[in-house]
């Protein structure tokens, strides 16, 4: 009986870590790269929804008061799900369009030295990071989520129409 007990427990154990390796949040990296934003994700995902907004904003969570996205890309909540279009992205700068989400506010100018929080959700996932734009134009993520986003920096590549990939440079310890 102990033994189907320990079975029953170990089984628990790996849905439990299986659980939330697939549901839950990922690191996004913000980025500033030639003056241009960037959230960059470790791997593709299949992007539902962006929105930026002033960390000040967080406050209205809750209370029933709209919070006005700085910048946001969204679906139609009117058109079905098996209808809607998902783009798989690693990375995403600031004000980029999509023809993919019908729903798109601002991009409004960001402010140096404002806290703002980025929310990106990918179906069963989500990133979540708080930054602010510096006065020599860089960006810092005060409490990063994840330890492994502490230290990272970026290269960039750049392909022959201009589009930029950053690619992580790996972090010493």
């Amino acid at each position: 009986m102990k033994s189907n007990q320990h079975g029953l427990w170990a089984l628990l154990l790996i849905f439990c870590i299986c659980s939330y390796s697939c549901i839950g949040p990922v690191p996004v990296y913000v980025v500033m790269i030639d003056n241009e934003l960037y959230f960059v994700l470790e791997e593709e995902h299949e992007i539902s929804s962006l929105r930026v907004i002033a960390s000040v904003d967080r406050k209205k969570f809750g209370t029933g008061e709209y919070i006005k996205p700085l910048w946001a890309l969204e679906h139609d909540l009117t058109t079905k799900v098996e209808n809607r279009k998902y783009p798989m992205l690693q990375q995403i700068k600031y004000g980029q369009k999509f023809a993919e989400f019908p729903v798109i506010e601002g991009p409004v100018q960001l402010q140096m030295n404002v806290e703002y929080d980025v929310a990106i959700k990918m179906g069963n996932k989500f990133a979540k990071e708080t930054f602010i734009i510096t006065n020599d134009n860089k960006v810092i993520m005060p409490k990063p989520g994840f330890e492994r986003q502490k230290g990272r920096t970026y290269k960039i590549s750049v392909d022959n129409n201009g589009n930029k990939t950053l690619m992580s440079n790996s972090v010493s310890k």
